[in-house]
């Protein structure tokens, strides 16, 4: 058994969202049974709290990753090749913008 279905059977971001799709058009076309729409909606509810967990999660793992890559660049670029020699600095003076 994967490690996805491990979690209580929790459906995936793209299921879920494709199931609250399909719910939507249910609930759209007026055509549904009151006691039906009451368990759909429900339903609705918990999807969407898997959806914007799973979200948040991603949003906090592509922080963590990007601010790890500027870290590493900055990083990188604090080498000796990269510092200006101890004179360099006042021998040209940087564009003020006047």
């Amino acid at each position: 058994m994967s490690d996805k279905k491990k979690k209580g059977d929790e459906p995936g971001y793209a299921e879920a969202s494709s199931e609250l799709e399909g719910i939507l058009h249910d609930i759209e076309s007026g055509q549904i049974d009151l006691d039906v729409l009451t368990e759909k909606v429900e339903r609705a509810a918990i999807l969407l709290a898997i959806c914007r967990r799973k979200l948040a999660a991603t949003e906090t793992k592509v922080k963590t990753i990007t601010a790890a890559m500027a870290e590493a660049d900055a990083g990188a670029g604090a080498g000796a090749g990269d510092a200006p020699a101890a004179g360099d600095a006042d021998e040209e003076a940087p564009w003020t913008g006047s």
